[in-house]
């Protein structure tokens, strides 16, 4: 912004600097030729006197060279009766037609100008005086007069240019102050704010940007509180709920139903630890791809088990770790799991795989239903049919998104859905540091957590 405030101040000086300085110029150069044309009428009107009067060549000769011009060679006289006195310059052409018109003029030759006026002798004759002006005395002091309107020029535009670096510099300033403010605001340092200073409208930005702090704050600090309360009251049927399951007999299904209460418990755990940490604090969640896919076709295949659903779930690669949370992923996957057990027959084929690459890894998901009739509109909010509001692809696609992935609807070779979630992955070494939910889930005796 400073360079460009620079800029704009040397381009409108320079031409406001040439503006004046180039007829400033010209008109000096113009007043230096009349001034040295005046002289030379002066020169010739000296000499008239003589003219008119002398009968004698030696008189007019004297005359001439008593003067500076005649001394340099720069004065002459034409003399119908005596010829040409002095040095002269001027053409014989020039000098009749002179004195044919008997009007005064100029003429330029090589190393300056010849100036010409005619002087009315006895009985009808004219005269005509020579004065040269050499090309020095027509440019005579101009150099001097445009190196000054140079350096006077430079020397505005160079103040223009540290005045206007100057008022760049406090607009600059405030300017970085509300950039730092709104970049330590969005890595979530929330009490920082701006001290408004600069011209009244950066002010009024500022003053807005503190505002807006202020209401976040003030509506985050309600948000945190209504998770916490409704986490804390989720605790009573929560307990009812394992208190439930741990009456069941012993079995697979208690041991199922546990697994869910445990998890859920661990879950409404984190939303109220969550909920309490200061946000600059909160870490950036990733999560174990492979270990996620695992979890959820475990708990679907066993519902499609139940069905008699034809049920492939293949292997999902290890070390795929996505920059997203645990539970985020799960969310997605349940929503593209369940449109399939939601919306086609009990009877239709479903397969899960796990396609990854250098940079993302692909969640497929097919199945042998109807399929979408319009799968650009399935993924609009709202339009995915079959009486669904469209906010499960809409997840989905928030997911692929943040992750810097994309998610896409089409067909499979059975004539069914196909689902692609395409999430981009972690570097190796921050991979490195995120603990396996495996482990988690194997902690807790989940038997759909596959190794």
């Amino acid at each position: 912004m400073r360079r460009s405030y620079v800029l704009v101040a040397l381009a409108v000086t320079t031409l406001v600097a040439l503006a004046f300085v180039i007829p400033l110029a010209l008109l000096v150069h113009s007043a230096v030729q009349d001034r040295a044309m005046r002289e030379a009428e002066r020169q010739a009107l000296g000499l008239s006197a003589v003219v008119v009067v002398a009968t004698d060549r030696e008189l007019v000769l004297n005359s001439i060279m008593s003067t500076r011009a005649g001394q340099r060679g720069e004065l002459a006289a034409h003399l119908p009766a005596l010829g040409t006195v002095g040095v002269s310059r001027a053409g014989d052409g020039a000098v009749a037609q002179v004195r044919q018109r008997e009007t005064a003029g100029t003429i330029g030759i090589e190393g300056g100008r010849v100036y010409l006026r005619p002087v009315a002798l006895p009985q009808g004759l004219i005269a005509v005086i020579e004065v040269f002006v050499p090309e020095t005395s027509l440019r005579a002091g101009v150099g001097t007069a445009v190196l000054v309107l140079l350096v006077e020029a430079i020397v505005l535009v160079g103040l223009c240019m540290f005045l206007a670096d100057r008022l760049a510099a406090r607009v600059v300033r405030a300017t970085r102050d509300l950039a730092r403010t709104a970049t330590s605001l969005g890595g979530g340092q929330l009490h920082a704010r701006v001290r408004p200073s600069g011209p009244r409208e950066i002010e009024e930005v500022g003053s807005a940007l503190n505002l807006l702090a202020d209401r976040f704050l003030e509506l985050l600090a309600k948000e945190r509180a209504l998770a916490a309360n409704l986490s804390h009251r989720l605790r009573v049927p929560l307990t009812a709920l394992r208190l439930n399951a741990e009456g069941l007999p012993a079995g697979d299904d208690r041991d199922r139903q546990l697994r869910v209460v445990d998890r859920l418990e661990h879950e409404i755990s984190a939303v109220i630890s969550e909920a309490g940490r200061p946000l600059a604090a909160r870490p950036r969640l990733h999560c174990d791809l492979g270990a996620v896919v695992a979890d959820r076709t475990g708990f679907w295949g066993a519902l499609a088990e139940d069905q008699g659903r034809p049920w492939q779930a293949d292997p999902p690669p290890d070390g795929i770790t996505v920059p997203a949370a645990w539970s985020r992923v799960t969310e997605a996957l349940d929503v593209l799991l369940g449109n399939v057990f939601h919306h086609t027959a009990e009877d239709a084929a479903c397969r899960v795989a796990v396609v990854r690459d250098a940079e993302s890894a692909t969640v497929i998901v097919d199945d042998a239903g109807p399929g979408f009739a319009d799968p650009e509109a399935a993924l609009a909010r709202g339009a995915s049919g079959a009486d669904s509001t469209g906010l499960g692809l809409d997840i989905a696609q928030r997911l692929a998104a943040d992750t810097g992935g994309s998610f896409t609807v089409t067909r499979n070779e059975w004539g069914g859905a196909r689902v692609s979630l395409t999430l981009g992955v972690v570097s190796g070494d921050t991979a490195a540091a995120v603990p396996s939910r495996r482990r988690w889930w194997r902690t807790l005796g989940g038997a759909h957590a596959h190794p």
